[in-house]
């Protein structure tokens, strides 16, 4: 005899529709265009109740971006950090986040395209998690570096340069399949990592011989 189904269980709460409601929307409509009666209407809460679990829109931004931050920090912390030559933390990291920017993908979006640097408080919100990542880099890439080659990369333009270099793909891909069709396939998400490490630690001007694995040539 089977067991009654415990739907409480099965069903996310109304906390976690309303974050996923507000992620798709968010990312499809951007901040401005995403409304809060048309938010609560597809979580299928009340108003009051979306303002109850987070104080307001600016308020589940901050949630989105929370919850999206304290990932990419852990994937830092745990692939950058220990002993080990630095090329190959670098690949592990950046093997990490892209997979982890794959499967965050709206979530991604919003962090990166929505920022009103005409409102302090999310300009701040976000600095607070930047500030620890360029503390990560810094201490694991940039210094290591230094002391290498004797030559120091800001740690604050290297952050924000390597995440947009790995979340290039997610970013521009409605775009480039517009351009290309299929140019999304082409090139799997196992070749992309490669293809990242490679540019960043050999550079453009000294690639491996032959194509890169895992790219469709047309």
């Amino acid at each position: 005899m089977k067991k009654p189904t415990d739907t409480k269980q099965q069903k996310p709460g109304s906390k976690e529709r309303i974050l996923q409601t507000a992620v798709s929307l968010f990312a499809r409509h951007g901040f401005a265009g995403a409304g809060m009666r048309e938010l609560a209407a597809e979580a299928g809460v009340n108003l009051s109740m979306v303002n109850y679990f987070f104080g307001s829109k600016k308020g589940l931004l901050k949630e989105i971006l929370d919850s999206f931050f304290s990932g990419y920090l852990a994937i830092a912390r745990e692939n950058l950090a220990g002993a080990g030559a630095l090329h190959a933390k670098l690949e592990r990291f950046i093997a990490s986040a892209v997979r982890y920017f794959d499967a965050e993908r709206d979530s991604l979006i919003i962090t990166i395209s929505e920022l009103p640097h005409d409102d302090p408080e999310i300009v701040e919100h976000k600095a607070g998690w930047a500030r620890q990542m360029v503390a990560i880099i810094n201490r694991e890439i940039c210094l290591p570096y230094a002391a290498e080659s004797g030559q120091l990369i800001p740690p604050t333009c290297l952050a924000p340069m390597l995440t947009s270099l790995m979340a290039s793909r997610f970013l521009f891909a409605p775009v480039m399949e517009k351009v290309t069709a299929g140019s999304y396939e082409a090139v799997n998400v196992e070749a992309y990592t490669k293809m990242i490490a490679r540019i960043l630690l050999q550079g453009l001007t000294e690639p491996e011989n032959g194509a890169v694995e895992g790219y469709a040539q047309k």
